[in-house]
């Protein structure tokens, strides 16, 4: 079983951060009392330190002839487990339930390995990115300890600062430019999201995944139509974020009405 290269990439394909992404803006409508939004903050922060990480420290992979999976950029920390391990810390900590925290284990576990049995890190760049992921999650829902900034809004300041120094020094900049305009957004408007955050606990579970597959489905056509203009991605995720923000009070309005 262990060198069942199908299973391996099943595994690696949940800990995709794009998949994270997408699993954040569900999470923002879905959660209750506000902590999907410390879910996607910990995606962005996590995903925007992990670049800078990689291309700084700019360490190898394993030889080539040895991947038995594609791959692309340096190695260390590894990605899919940086970010993955970011996610489920923040929602653990919130929900404090046993059984999440186990599904959350076996999860990044999976992950994980999957990285070092298809033969794209080492060992030591899983480890990295789990440890520095746990800090990210920590991060997201507890803050850098300034009592009178939101916790949340403490590590998206970060995002702001390492993406903007992540696209200057052209590394991957159109991830850089999402991470960057839903970062800047989520802190321009964290107000209108305080607001908001108090309308999905009023609403069904089908309205709020109806909201969060909504705008995931948006993003990816954000992502796909602006990738080809100049910091399209970058002011068409800023926008993104705008209407993530807003989307559950302006529902809540429109239900008033009806």
């Amino acid at each position: 079983a262990l060198n069942n290269r199908e299973m391996w990439v099943a595994w690696t394909l949940v800990g995709d951060e794009k998949f994270y992404l997408i699993a954040g803006i569900i999470l923002f409508f879905t959660m209750g009392k506000g902590a999907g939004v410390s879910a996607a903050v910990a995606v962005l922060f996590s995903g925007s330190l992990n670049i800078a990480l990689k291309y700084s420290l700019n360490l190898p992979r394993p030889p080539r002839e040895f991947w038995r999976a594609e791959a692309s950029e340096p190695s260390f920390p590894s990605g899919h487990s940086q970010v993955s391990t970011s996610f489920w810390t923040s929602i653990v900590l919130q929900v404090r339930r046993k059984t999440l925290a186990v599904f959350s284990i076996i999860t990044v576990t999976g992950v994980s390995l999957s990285r070092a049995f298809l033969m794209v890190h080492y060992p030591w760049d899983v480890a990295g990115g789990m440890l520095i992921g746990f800090a990210c999650g920590l991060f997201s829902v507890k803050g850098f300890g300034f009592k009178n900034v939101k916790p949340w809004l403490q590590p998206l300041a970060s995002t702001i600062l390492i993406s903007i120094v992540n696209i200057a020094n052209g590394w991957e900049v159109s991830a850089s430019q999402a991470l960057l305009g839903l970062a800047s957004s989520f802190t321009l408007a964290s107000s209108i999201i305080d607001r908001s955050m108090r309308i999905p606990d009023s609403l069904s579970l089908p309205e709020r995944l109806a909201m969060g597959l909504g705008v995931s489905l948006v993003a990816l056509l954000v992502y796909i139509s602006s990738a080809s203009i100049p910091y399209g991605i970058l002011a068409g995720f800023f926008l993104l974020g705008l209407f993530m923000a807003s989307t559950p009070l302006s529902y809540g309005r429109f239900k008033k009405i009806l």
